[in-house]
């Protein structure tokens, strides 16, 4: 199993035990990575440094390496072969992401979400999750329901595997299609910025116990809601289940102290 790094005070023995830590966590997703970017031409160099990006931020979004850990830049040139100038770059990319925090002289830390963040994003996703699913109803075409079912047997499907970064970003694909459908293109915009937030939160409720089954019938109950065009009952379970998925992120807030 790939360890969880985690920020752990005081002494040098204990700043190189992080270091490798962090190291195992990122070659699992270098091992996929073509060779070193030096030795790559200009466009295929692009393409890595998004790679590079994308492990790095699934990495954090999956929880492999907890808030508060600190990033360093040795760390990502070591693991993926690059050099300081892409590294900065990447950092850039994750903290307009908001999920790090860069301050001077002291490099990246994974960004912590405060419970009063939390409840603040739950509030705006609630309000924009529930426009999605009433706006998707007031225009969708038979083809558009067919595709939400299909959008719900691949939640469910990902529940029964245990995949919940699966299941968190079929979901997010499924609010983007809602929206794209009844061209909502400013609360779309809204949700975009927030959306790997959001994966992250989704990530972190199915890990407390019972929610990825709770999770998975709240899908059925917005899925047969659209089913049935009840624009009213595919609101109402839209609230219900995100609702549900922030009392048990605030809940796991609360454990970790």
């Amino acid at each position: 199993m790939v360890p969880r790094a985690r920020e752990q005070p005081g002494g040098e023995g204990t700043i190189a035990k992080q270091m490798n830590d962090l190291r195992q966590i990122f070659q699992v997703d270098a091992g996929s990575l073509p060779i070193p970017a030096a030795e790559l031409p200009t466009q295929t160099r692009r393409l890595m440094r998004d790679r590079v990006f994308e492990a790095v931020r699934n990495a954090i979004v999956e929880g492999r390496i907890a808030p508060g850990t600190r990033l360093t830049e040795r760390e990502l040139c070591d693991a993926f072969g690059i050099s300081r100038t892409v590294v900065r770059e990447i950092a850039r990319r994750l903290e307009a992401e908001k999920l790090v925090d860069v301050a001077a002289h002291q490099g990246l830390r994974v960004a912590k979400l405060t419970r009063r963040r939390v409840q603040e994003i739950y509030e705006i996703r609630t309000e924009l999750e529930a426009i999605a699913v009433r706006s998707f109803l007031a225009c969708a075409t038979d083809k558009d329901i067919a595709t939400a079912q299909d959008f719900g047997t691949r939640l469910l499907e990902a529940g029964d595997r245990g995949d919940k970064v699966g299941m968190a970003q079929t979901m997010t694909a499924f609010n983007t299609f809602m929206m794209g459908v009844a061209d909502n293109q400013v609360a779309a915009e809204i949700l975009a910025q927030l959306h790997t937030r959001i994966d992250m939160l989704r990530v972190l409720a199915m890990a407390e116990p019972g929610q990825l089954q709770t999770g998975m019938d709240g899908v059925r109950a917005i899925i047969a809601g659209i089913v049935a065009r009840d624009s009213a009952a595919a609101e109402s379970a839209v609230r219900i289940f995100v609702r549900r998925s922030g009392d048990a992120v605030l809940r796991h807030l609360d454990q970790e102290g």
